[in-house]
């Protein structure tokens, strides 16, 4: 939904706040869950957000376990995107001093991808429309 950048390495836990304020910022309602990794342990509801944290319970039905694990699928998708942002628009390092200018360099790289995504529909609705 967002991309941030944080001054030095925080803990995993303490930046899912700025995110949903941004989350919040942008469409004027908090999200309703927060699928997150196990560097989140610890914090389980954020205002009215439910943070889910894959993680085994051992009461748990096996329905509730299936549909918990079906959202963590979502989020395990996400890593993936995560490593070609860093890869291929080159935030694997900063070389940058100012962490505005890191900040931007990160707003720009993600706003990059998008891009390269919208044009890429736009280009298989050119080739669907040639077709007919």
């Amino acid at each position: 939904m967002g991309a941030m950048a944080f001054e030095k390495n925080p803990y995993d836990g303490r930046t899912l706040k700025p995110q949903q304020d941004q989350v919040n910022e942008w469409t004027g309602r908090d999200p309703r869950y927060a699928i997150v990794d196990r560097g989140y342990r610890g914090q389980h509801k954020i205002g009215r957000t439910v943070v889910a944290i894959p993680k085994s319970i051992k009461r748990e039905s096996y329905y509730l376990k299936k549909k918990r694990e079906e959202r963590c699928r979502s989020r395990a998708g996400v890593k993936g995107l995560i490593s070609h942002l860093k890869h291929d628009h080159r935030m694997l390092r900063n070389y940058l001093k100012d962490t505005n200018v890191y900040k931007f360099n990160t707003l720009l790289a993600a706003s990059t991808y998008n891009m390269k995504k919208w044009m890429r529909q736009e280009e298989m609705l050119n080739i669907i429309f040639r077709l007919f």
